[in-house]
């Protein structure tokens, strides 16, 4: 058995009384957690969980949630983390074209799910469950003496668990994980961050995302370490949770990247079992920021898609600085190449497309062939993305096709402008759109979100972008704003920006 549920299986002889789980303070060692998971396994099984079929979770972080998603791929089942921010309508997509046949959740979002009803929901508190619920604490007591049943076969292609994307252009997709997937994946994550057992990572993001799930997330319980969980998303409460449980390492989103440095006394924590931060889209300026407060700690920046299981390149220690701006080489089990618009592969420095193969990446989008077959080419997963590769094979990210800008018969990529605002010291983030113009069809709109405290104005910003960039590329409208549209993965929404000029 190759999934997290047979991982656990195997830890539980090696280290037993070791802690595998930290969460609010309570810890579950690797025997607790092994129990905690047959325990759940058989609760599940009592509330109609089958082999095969779909078994939502919608929660916040939690142990529980840790130790659902592992009893459900032990019983065989397919887990489907759902994002608790969704509106009640968006919920009810995911799930009816997922197929969902029981959900977990939280008793707050019991109301916003009440389409799950009539025995086919689970709350995980104690206490009356809502009107139709199943109660899991209930499930717990009533399982307690049934027999156990044996793990579930998890074949390398057989589907372990789906996450649907962001929707940011669409309906959201569901992007299917396969043991073989997530395998390769936790496998890549321990030996790039050369993980061990006396690892203590912390989930920051959401488990619902595959940030939270797989960097390093899960792969910490293959390495024998530990999983520190974190309830609270606010800079000072991962500063405060990675002292007090001398975390080594940590997955962060821009903006409480953003909030970390704000906190006037962050020197005052001790972060010195910090060895790494992985990030994505933090501008240069920041990154040195990171690097002046946290010399010790290595900051990875790196590329990834759900669809690849998280990360597909990781940047290596020794070219942090060497080669800033670059997202790094590949993980393990990961190929990458720049094609042009026929899927042939372009010599390095050249811009294209960006398409993966290998173990990590998934197979396809549950129950829609139409889209897979569009995004899936000769065994090549076609991002969007347009990037290079230089001659060292490290990738540099250009942008989203989809954020070209057409200018004047001119193809202005957002990403570049952003990279050169991102450069002025008074700015803290910055995003770029193309916006409507009668001469040039469209011209760039910058979104700036100043440091704290600066005075930057939009003539400053034109100046800087003057010197920098060629005439055209240079925005024709700047907005100064207190924050930007961002998506449970903290990355920018760009088309809740107002495209007026």
């Amino acid at each position: 058995m190759n999934g997290p549920g047979g991982v656990l299986r195997r830890q539980v002889l090696r280290r037993a009384d070791s802690p595998a789980i930290v969460d609010d303070g309570e810890v579950l060692t690797y025997a607790d957690l092994d129990r905690a998971v047959d325990a759940h396994a058989a609760a599940l099984r009592r509330a109609g969980a089958v082999p095969g079929e779909v078994v939502a979770i919608l929660a916040r972080n939690h142990a529980t949630y840790v130790v659902a998603l592992i009893a459900i791929d032990r019983i065989g089942a397919v887990s489907l983390p759902l994002n608790w921010r969704l509106h009640e309508e968006e919920l009810r997509y995911v799930c009816e074209h997922a197929g969902v046949a029981l959900l977990l959740a939280d008793r707050e979002f019991c109301a916003k799910a009440g389409f799950v009803a009539k025995g086919r929901g689970v709350v995980l508190e104690e206490g009356t469950p809502p009107e139709g619920w199943l109660s899991l604490p209930d499930l717990l007591r009533e399982a307690a003496d049934d027999p156990a049943a044996p793990d579930a076969e998890s074949p390398e292609d057989g589907v372990q668990r789906v996450l649907y994307t962001s929707g940011t252009t669409s309906r959201p997709k569901g992007v299917t994980h396969t043991h073989g997937n997530v395998d390769a994946n936790q496998v890549g994550q321990i030996l790039e961050l050369g993980l061990t057992a006396a690892d203590r990572t912390m989930v920051s993001a959401p488990l619902f995302h595959v940030s939270g799930l797989e960097a390093p997330g899960l792969a910490t319980l293959r390495a024998g370490g530990t999983m520190v969980i974190a309830r609270g998303y606010k800079g000072e409460d991962i500063v405060r949770l990675a002292a007090r449980e001398r975390v080594t390492g940590m997955v962060l989103a821009a903006q409480i990247i953003h909030d970390i440095l704000k906190l006037p006394d962050l020197a005052e924590y001790d972060l010195s079992a910090l060895r790494f931060i992985i990030f994505a889209g933090v501008p240069e300026g920041v990154r040195r920021a990171v690097h002046a407060a946290l010399p010790h700690v290595r900051l990875i920046d790196t590329f990834g898609m759900t669809e690849l299981c998280n990360g597909a390149c990781y940047m290596d220690d020794a070219h942090t600085w060497t080669k800033l701006g670059s997202q790094g080489t590949p993980l393990p089990y990961v190929e990458l190449r720049v094609a042009d618009t026929d899927g042939s592969p372009l010599p390095p420095g050249e811009v294209g497309e960006l398409l993966v193969r290998g173990r990590k990446v998934s197979p396809g989008y549950w129950r829609d062939p139409e889209a897979t077959a569009k995004a899936w080419k000769d065994g090549w997963f076609r991002t969007g993305d347009l990037a290079s590769l230089d001659a060292e094979g490290y990738l540099w990210f250009v942008d989203r096709r989809a954020n070209m800008i057409k200018s004047g018969g001119e193809n202005v990529a957002a990403a570049e402008i952003e990279r050169v605002i991102s450069a002025h010291p008074e700015v803290a983030e910055v995003a770029v759109i193309g916006v409507p113009d009668p001469r040039w069809d469209e011209v760039p709109k910058a979104y700036v979100l100043p440091r704290q405290g600066s005075a930057v104005d939009a003539a400053a910003l034109r100046a800087h972008c003057e010197a920098h960039l060629a005439r055209f590329k240079v925005p024709k409208h700047f907005a100064l704003v207190a924050e930007l549209p961002r998506n449970d993965s903290g990355k920018v929404v760009k088309r809740l920006l107002d495209r007026e000029a």
